[in-house]
């Protein structure tokens, strides 16, 4: 589907872009996860903290809503409930004790470990329409706009203060 916007052509491309690659995210994101279903009713929020967790090793919250995108009081609330689970705990660090310190827990790295080679599987498969120089180019192309859009937002912050 594309924009029945009626502006300027660079605002139409936009959107269109926008269409198009919310759509593929979408459908990327559903293709590999019915192929790799989220374990044990997790959330993909829950599993994007265990995976970060995992991977880049214990965090304080702050940072671990940082690597994700989402707000302060949206990932407190991932992490309530995924330390209620068990699957992860909170500790004060060790240098600044305002700051609190995520980690998995044994419970927590055994179902990430065990699941993560899953969805990895999923997202290459869900690629897999793509040539590997295609996914690369892909690759590069979200990463350029992101950042474009990333520094675009934090010099309006700038002129706003």
């Amino acid at each position: 589907m594309a924009t029945h916007h009626t502006g300027a052509d660079s605002e139409r491309r936009a959107l269109n872009m926008f269409i198009a690659l919310t759509r593929a995210s979408d459908w990327y994101h559903r293709g590999a996860l019915t192929r790799a279903p989220l374990p044990d009713s997790l959330t993909i929020t829950q599993f994007g903290v265990l995976e970060a967790l995992y991977h880049l090793g214990p965090m304080c919250q702050a940072e671990v809503g940082r690597k994700l995108l989402k707000t302060k009081g949206n990932v407190s609330v991932v992490i309530d409930r995924l330390a209620h689970r068990g699957l992860v705990e909170r500790r004060p660090q060790e240098d600044d004790r305002r700051y609190m310190v995520v980690e998995l827990t044994e419970a927590g790295r055994e179902v990430i470990a065990e699941y993560f080679p899953k969805i990895a599987a999923g997202f290459a498969e869900s690629a897999s329409v793509l040539t590997a120089d295609e996914q690369k180019t892909l690759t590069r192309l979200c990463t350029k706009l992101g950042r474009g859009a990333q520094e675009s937002i934090v010099s309006q912050k700038g002129t706003r203060e």
